[in-house]
């Protein structure tokens, strides 16, 4: 704290304070980009715990989707109509025998997701509860890309979702207009990057000798761009010791230092 006399002094902290502090400055007196910066920030949102316990759940109504996947219901409720055939129609390119989603209310405030589909003359229509955790999910994920948050973070995306569903997948999430962040340990997700997209977009996280995490571009590698000019980008990832990469990228970035 400082004193009367304008010293610095240690002491006590006086006031409780909870949250971001970018967060409660008044917008009228910070610069534009200060502006630009803290609203960015604001709508970054993670789905990194999609639990598909909490998906099937009856819930009431909701403007956001929780970070487990509760909510699920009432949060699909809040859409408007043009919004909710993006859903449907993003779901219909994974499963083209899924006519429609409806929410519905139940008796005691509450709302629950049904699925629709037809296979021949047969129309079967399921609540959220019977339905299997790769449709709950990718529902999941196609709502949260008709919100207005502009970065989202979605981990380990491929859980749950069969195999043969994860090009259409990640054909939907590139052609996004968000940012989004995937995490993945699947060669599969690479596999269906094209190689300009994954020498700009995928980053490599990994661990220093000293145990610090950092992140480089996987593709900035030389080992790894060599081997993408031969191979897809996931078989490359597979043909390659992870372990060995991190001596690799130290002599590289030493290499750098001693150029400057």
């Amino acid at each position: 704290m400082i004193d009367k006399d304008g010293e610095i002094n240690e002491g006590e902290i006086i006031q409780e304070y909870e949250g971001s502090f970018l967060a409660k400055l008044k917008p009228e007196l910070l610069p534009n980009v200060i502006v630009e910066l803290r609203e960015y920030l604001q709508n970054i949102y993670s789905l990194d715990l999609l639990s598909p316990r909490e998906l099937q759940k009856e819930s009431k109504d909701s403007s956001i989707l929780g970070l487990s996947g509760e909510n699920l219901s009432g949060f699909l409720n809040s859409f408007d109509e043009k919004q909710k055939k993006n859903i449907l129609t993003n779901l219909q390119k994974c499963y083209p025998n899924i006519v429609d989603y409806h929410v519905k209310p139940t008796a005691n405030g509450y709302y629950r997701l049904e699925v629709t589909e037809k296979f021949e003359e047969k129309v079967i229509t399921n609540e959220a509860k019977y339905l299997n955790d790769g449709v709950l999910r990718l529902i999941a994920i196609f709502a949260q890309l008709e919100t207005k948050q502009s970065f989202l973070l979605f981990d380990e995306i491929e859980n749950g979702i069969n195999s043969e569903l994860i090009e259409t997948l990640m054909d939907i999430l590139i052609a996004s207009k968000h940012q989004i962040i995937v995490t993945t340990h699947s060669p599969m997700i690479l596999n269906y990057i094209d190689d300009d997209i994954a020498r700009e977009s995928v980053k490599y996280i990994y661990k220093t000798k000293e145990g610090l995490t950092q992140s480089i571009p996987f593709f900035d590698i030389p080992s790894m761009a060599e081997k993408l000019e031969m191979m897809g980008a996931g078989s490359a990832y597979v043909d390659t010791n992870l372990e060995d990469l991190v001596e690799e990228i130290e002599e590289v970035q030493k290499r750098k230092k001693e150029e400057k």
